[in-house]
């Protein structure tokens, strides 16, 4: 179905840090394949450089949206329908999951989680072999859900890269949320981010790039600081190279210079507008719980709207308190969205 939109512009102002901040962005009301991203100019940080990872330098390119092409139609559930559906990332075709409520679908359309996967090799990752009931606890409550697969992963076009090292898989994130945006069924207003480990870091870069975003839940999320992430809790992280492209090049962290500002999501947390959930298992061995800890203090430090649950003795996937863990996501989701 290809519906003409209506389009109207929404100009509002906001005091953040004491600065003047202008929001524009485009509300569109029917199916059309150019919704673009919000491009949000404010930042606690004043840096102009140029490098593809800057926060500032993601904010200012497009991530138009489209249609979702339907590869195939999956078996259905008992209260779900399930397809294969792919999109464009920078011309790559990217495959991904989308799982649609049999629910009565409210005034406005479902509310929508994009749902983007942590780190599994890309050679082992499959579209609906990996996490493959996780979509399905939002479904179950409401909530159209795609899950995109990231580029190299699965039948996603395009070479797999770090998410510590490259905004690719970022990039990635920003286009599937205007092809969610524009799906005939789902409320554009009601968007949410649900990311596990290295999607817990991709998502709040999202978060600080389009501020459509309305609610984030990350679990075991590798969102420290670069200079936690990269020096204090390297080594208990075997996916951290140490001596990698960035430090090669720019040095390390703590040691400042205008790359690190420019890339490092604390220096932009002010401008989170969103309610964040953070979860995490003390005894995660792959993402030390400290880097949500971190979050936690900054985003608090920062009089930001953030939940946070710590489970004693729990591993990686939350997996002693799953269900506790999903209950706490799908009621902070329902009151956000």
């Amino acid at each position: 179905m290809d519906l003409t939109k209506s389009t109207k512009i929404i100009i509002s102002l906001s005091l953040i840090a004491g600065a003047a901040i202008v929001f524009v962005y485009v509300q569109q009301t029917q199916t059309n394949p150019n919704i673009e991203v919000v491009v949000n100019n404010s930042s606690e940080s004043d840096n102009n450089i140029t490098h593809p990872m800057a926060i500032e330098n993601l904010r200012q390119r497009e991530y138009p949206g489209g249609e979702f092409t339907i590869e195939e139609e999956l078996p259905g559930g008992l209260n779900h329908s399930q397809y294969i559906a792919s999109y464009l990332s920078e011309g790559l075709k990217i495959y991904g999951l989308l799982t649609i409520p049999d629910s009565p679908m409210p005034e406005g359309g479902y509310p929508a989680v994009v749902f983007v996967h942590g780190y599994i090799p890309p050679n082992e990752y499959s579209t609906t072999g990996s996490y493959p009931t996780y979509p399905l606890y939002l479904a179950r409550n409401g909530f159209i859900v795609f899950k995109p697969d990231l580029r190299g992963h699965g039948r996603s076009e395009g070479e797999p890269v770090s998410a510590h090292y490259s905004e690719k898989y970022v990039i990635d994130t920003l286009y599937s949320i205007n092809y969610l945006k524009n799906h005939e069924l789902v409320n554009p207003n009601r968007i949410g981010y649900w990311g596990h480990s290295n999607g817990g870091q991709i998502g709040l870069r999202t978060a600080l790039i389009d501020p459509t975003i309305k609610a984030a839940s990350l679990w075991a999320g590798v969102v420290g600081s670069y200079e936690a992430m990269f020096e204090t809790y390297a080594n208990n992280m075997d996916f951290i190279d140490t001596e990698n492209p960035l430090t090669r090049e720019y040095g390390i962290p703590s040691e400042g210079g205008e790359f690190w500002r420019a890339v490092e999501p604390y220096e932009y947390l002010g401008d989170i507008e969103i309610p964040i959930e953070l979860q995490h298992g003390t005894e995660d061995k792959s993402v030390p719980v400290e880097l949500s800890v971190e979050l936690k203090d900054a985003l608090e430090s920062r009089e930001k709207d953030v939940v946070y649950h710590e489970y004693e003795g729990d591993d990686h996937n939350i997996s002693m308190n799953v269900n506790t863990a999903w209950q706490r996501s799908i009621s902070f989701f329902k009151e956000n969205l």
